[in-house]
C-alpha cells in the first residue's frame, strides 16, 4: 500500500545480524521499537566512508565511545546486546562491549531453554484471566533465561528449580519465587513431564492450579458468574469459594446436588463463623440461581428465616410487617432473633416478660453504650408493637433506654500534621520484642490514608492482593466484600514493603502481619504513640487512627471542589470505592472542612441576588 511505512533496509557490514538481532528480540515478546531507531543509527555509523575499514569490534568501540565528555548516542546498550548475542551464537562477526565498571554483559538468552513452550502458554493462560501478569512475566522469564544457561542445561526440572529458589532467596526475590512456585502448580496441573515442586517456607506443597470448573455444578457456576459480572459486579471474593466449592463437589463424586451444598457448608462451619457465613451466602445464592434458571442440578439452602424462642412467631410477624412498610429490617431482625434466643436460655425459663426485657436492656462488661442502644432498640420497638396489637407477653421499655452518645467529631488533619506524622514513621527503629514493627506500621498507615479503609479492614489477605494489577480485594468488610485499586505510586511503594517483610515473615497469611501477630487495637495505640511523640499538641486534642479514613473523604472532597469538579459526580466512586451504602455516609463529610465551609459560603454569596427579598406575608 502506498500510505504503508516504508521499511527501513541497513546496508552495513553488520546489516543481516542486526535484522536477526531484531527478529529475535520480537519473537521473544519485545516490541523494540526505541531500539530499532537506534540500530538504524548505528548502521547509518558503520556504512560512513571513515569507518568502513574497521573491525566490528573497532566499529562497536567507536560507536560507544564517549564524546565531550558523554556518549555519542543513547544505542549503546544495544549494540552491546547484539555483541552479546553474536558471541552466544559463535558468530564471525561477534564482538563484546563491557558494561558500566568493567562488568560483562548480560546473556540475552539465545537458548531458549526447557520451558520456553511453557512459559508462553502459562503467560498466555494468566492474561487470558484479565490480568496484565508484567511482573509475573518478567520474572518467569527471568526463571526460563536461568534454565538456558549452559552451566544449567543437564539439571532436571526439579534441579533448575531449587537452583532458581536458592539464587532467589540470596538476593531476596520473594515474588519471583512465589511466581515459579505458581508456574510448578500449572505444569502440575497440566500433567507436564516437566513439571517440579516449589514448597512454601514452612515445607508445605503448593496446591495445584485452578484448571476450570470440573464438578456437576460446571456449568451452572459459569454463568452464575457472568450473571453477576454483567450487572456491573466483580464477584472476585465469591469466586474463591465457588472454585472451594467446586473443589470440594470433584472430591466428593456420586452425592446428589442438595447434600452435597449441605455438606459444604457443613465443613465451613468448622472453620470458623467469618468463613462460613460468607461460604453460606455464596453458595445459597448459586441455588437460588440454580433453581430460578432450572437447572437440573440446583439446591436450596435454607436462610435463618425463624427463631426457636418464645417469641418466634411473633418475631417474624413482626419483621414482615415492616418490610411491608419499607423497611430492610436487616439488623434489627438479628437482634430480634438474639433477643428471642435469651428469652429461650433456661436461666430466663420462669421470668416474665417485663423481666426478660429489663435484663435485656442492662449494660454488659465492656460495651459500648452506643451498641448498647443499637441492640436494646429493635427490642423496645418490637415491645410497643406487641402492646398495641394486645398482645399477652407485651413487655415495656423506656425511650432514653435507646439514647446513642453523639460520636466524636473528627479531628481535621493539616498537611504539615500529615508530613510531620510520616517521617517520625520513616525514623522508627526495630526493636527486639517486634522485629518487623518498624517495617509495618508505616506501610500499613500509608496504606489507610492512601486508600481510606477501615482500621479493622487493614486484615488483608496476602490471596487478595494482586501486585501486577494494584487490585486489592477487601474481604469481610462492614458492607460486603469490595475491591479497591492502588495507585501505581503505591503500588510501587507496597511491592518494595512485601520484599521488606518477605524477609521477616517468609510465609505470611496476610498483607501487614501485625493485624495478626498482634491485637487489631495495636495498630490505633502505635499510632497514637507515635503522633504524640511527632506532632505538637494544640487545642483539637489528639486524633484516633479512623480519622485518617476521614481524612481520605473531605481531602478528595476539597481537592474536587478547589479544581472546579462537581463533588456530586464524585460521590458514587468514593462510596464504591470506601464500602458507604447511603449517600447519608458520604454527605456527612460536607460539613467538616473549613474549606468547604468557605467554598460553599461563597457559591452562597454569590447566588444571592437570585432570590429576591420577599415581604413578610400576613396570615391573621
Amino acid at each position: 500500500m502506498a500510505d504503508k511505512k516504508r521499511r527501513y533496509h541497513y546496508q552495513g557490514p553488520l546489516s543481516i545480524e542486526i535484522e536477526n538481532f531484531i527478529e529475535f528480540r520480537k519473537q521473544s515478546g519485545y516490541a523494540y521499537t526505541s531500539s530499532e531507531a537506534a540500530f538504524k543509527a548505528f548502521d547509518t555509523f558503520c556504512v560512513k566512508i571513515e569507518n568502513q575499514g574497521l573491525t566490528p569490534q573497532q566499529l562497536a568501540e567507536a560507536w560507544v565511545k564517549p564524546e565531550n565528555g558523554r556518549p555519542k548516542y543513547d544505542g549503546g546498550c544495544c549494540v552491546r546486546q547484539l555483541g552479546q548475542y553474536l558471541s552466544e551464537l559463535g558468530h564471525p562477526q561477534a564482538f563484546t562491549i563491557l558494561c558500566t565498571g568493567g562488568r560483562p554483559p548480560i546473556a540475552v538468552g539465545v537458548n531458549p531453554g526447557p520451558f520456553a513452550m511453557e512459559i508462553n502458554e502459562f503467560v498466555n493462560y494468566k492474561k487470558s484471566g484479565g490480568r496484565k501478569y508484567e511482573a509475573g512475566e518478567s520474572g518467569i522469564k527471568s526463571f526460563g533465561k536461568f534454565c538456558a544457561m549452559k552451566k544449567n542445561e543437564f539439571l532436571s526440572p526439579q534441579q533448575l528449580a531449587d537452583a532458581w529458589m536458592a539464587k532467589a532467596k540470596e538476593k531476596g526475590g520473594g515474588s519471583y519465587i512465589d511466581v515459579v512456585r505458581g508456574f510448578g502448580s500449572y505444569l502440575a496441573m497440566r500433567g507436564s513431564d516437566k513439571q517440579f515442586v516449589v514448597p512454601y517456607a514452612n515445607g508445605e506443597t503448593p496446591r495445584l492450579a485452578f484448571a476450570g470448573y470440573a464438578s456437576v455444578f460446571a456449568d451452572g457456576i459459569e454463568s452464575f458468574l457472568k450473571t453477576k459480572r454483567d450487572s456491573g459486579l466483580k464477584y472476585r471474593g465469591e469466586e474463591f469459594v465457588l472454585k472451594d466449592f467446586d473443589r470440594f463437589c470433584t472430591g466428593h463424586p456420586g452425592l446428589p446436588a442438595q447434600r452435597l451444598a449441605e455438606e459444604y457448608i457443613i465443613n465451613k462451619n468448622a472453620c470458623g463463623n467469618d468463613k462460613y457465613r460468607r461460604s453460606e451466602s455464596v453458595i445459597k445464592a448459586l441455588g437460588d440461581y440454580l433453581a430460578e434458571n432450572s437447572f437440573f442440578n440446583s439446591f436450596k439452602i435454607a436462610g435463618e428465616t425463624r427463631v426457636a424462642g418464645p417469641y418466634a412467631a411473633e418475631v417474624s410477624a413482626f419483621v414482615n410487617f415492616k418490610r411491608a412498610c419499607g423497611f430492610k429490617y436487616c439488623s434489627s431482625r438479628y437482634w430480634l432473633r438474639c433477643f428471642d434466643k435469651f428469652c429461650a436460655e433456661k436461666e430466663n425459663g420462669f421470668l416474665s416478660p417485663q423481666q426478660m426485657a429489663d435484663k435485656w436492656m442492662l449494660k454488659r462488661d465492656g460495651e459500648h453504650p452506643n451498641t448498647r442502644a443499637g441492640r436494646v432498640g429493635p427490642v423496645r420497638v418490637f415491645g410497643k408493637y406487641l402492646a398495641n396489637i394486645g398482645h399477652p407477653k407485651a413487655f415495656e421499655i423506656a425511650d432514653d433506654a435507646t439514647r446513642m452518645i453523639a460520636p466524636k467529631p473528627p479531628y481535621l488533619f493539616s498537611e504539615d500534621e500529615i508530613n510531620a506524622f510520616f517521617s517520625a514513621c520513616a525514623e522508627l527503629e526495630p526493636v527486639d520484642k517486634d522485629p518487623s514493627m518498624h517495617i509495618v506500621l508505616p506501610a500499613a498507615f500509608l496504606f489507610m490514608h492512601c486508600m481510606g479503609v477501615r482500621t479493622c479492614e487493614l486484615d488483608i489477605l496476602m490471596e487478595n492482593v494482586n501486585f501486577d494489577t494494584g487490585e486489592v480485594v477487601i474481604a469481610n468488610a462492614k458492607t460486603g466484600d469490595r475491591a479497591v485499586y492502588m495507585s501505581g505510586e503505591l503500588s510501587g511503594f507496597i511491592i518494595e514493603y512485601n520484599h521488606a517483610i518477605e524477609k521477616v515473615f517468609p510465609c505470611r497469611r496476610h498483607l501487614f502481619p501485625a493485624s495478626v501477630d498482634r491485637p487489631r487495637k495495636d495498630f490505633a495505640k502505635r499510632f497514637s504513640e507515635i503522633w504524640a511523640s511527632s506532632v505538637p499538641a494544640n487545642e483539637r486534642g489528639a486524633p484516633r487512627l479512623y480519622d485518617v479514613r476521614h481524612h481520605f473523604l473531605y481531602r478528595n472532597v476539597e481537592l474536587c471542589m478547589s479544581n472546579g469538579g462537581d463533588a456530586n459526580a464524585m460521590q458514587p466512586y468514593i462510596m464504591r470505592h470506601m464500602g458507604h451504602k447511603l449517600p447519608s455516609s458520604f454527605q456527612y463529610y460536607f460539613h467538616l472542612s473549613p474549606p468547604i465551609r468557605k467554598e460553599v459560603s461563597r457559591i452562597k454569596s454569590s447566588l444571592d441576588w437570585m432570590i429576591p427579598d420577599v415581604p413578610e406575608v400576613p396570615y391573621e
